[in-house]
């Protein structure tokens, strides 16, 4: 298999995990307000699966990371560094997973509840900060990663802040934070394929 296969594949994988977190932002944004201005809108149960299915949305996100990474150069200058990083979302995705469907069930006590989400912020933040170590090619994605760690501390802030109503409004910032961070990537992502588009042109010019 030739280079522009697995260019090819990575970009695609990278393409729906993209979609994957706009769509799953958007979902968090519209609960997290409605929650904030209409707690009851909802039935219990019912708001408690669309928290799960979002959740699940972020577990299938982390793991089509997981396919590109498998699709890229092993030379990348941020291969390992997306390794690890990879592996700290896929692990806070399956906590907060993990906490929704206890929620919706209410098997167990709140504190393992906040116990599971909390270990969801803590590897989302981890997983920001060691994204940060190596910046990336362009302004763009270095704003990207930016936005993502500047979303992972409003969620961490929102775990530390006591008072309902203020940690609802931290949490909703958190949201809108990662939803711009989201389009960001996207915007990435057409820029990669742009330049991918732009460079096989080149090669069949002058091969």
């Amino acid at each position: 298999m030739d280079k522009d296969f697995f260019l090819n594949r990575a970009l695609f994988w990278s393409f729906w995990a993209n979609m994957l977190f706009i769509f799953g932002m958007i979902g968090y944004l519209f609960m997290d307000i409605l929650d904030y201005r209409h707690s009851n809108i909802f039935n219990l149960f019912v708001t408690n699966i669309i928290y799960i299915l979002l959740a699940s949305l972020f577990v299938i996100n982390a793991t089509l990371q997981f396919f590109v990474i498998y699709y890229m150069n092993k030379n990348t200058q941020r291969y390992y560094i997306m390794i690890l990083s990879c592996t700290l979302d896929k692990i806070a995705s399956h906590a907060y997973l993990l906490g929704a469907v206890l929620t919706a069930i209410a098997a167990t006590r709140t504190n393992t509840i906040s116990t599971f989400n909390t270990l969801g912020v803590y590897g989302f933040v981890i997983g920001a900060s060691i994204n940060m170590m190596i910046p990336g090619t362009n302004t763009l994605s270095i704003w990207a990663d930016s936005f993502n760690l500047l979303g992972s501390l409003f969620y961490l802030l929102a775990t530390i802040i006591t008072r309902i109503p203020l940690t609802q409004l931290i949490i909703i910032c958190g949201d809108i934070i990662y939803l711009i961070d989201s389009v960001l990537y996207m915007i990435c992502w057409f820029q990669d394929r742009k330049s991918i588009i732009m460079l096989n042109e080149q090669y069949v010019l002058f091969k």
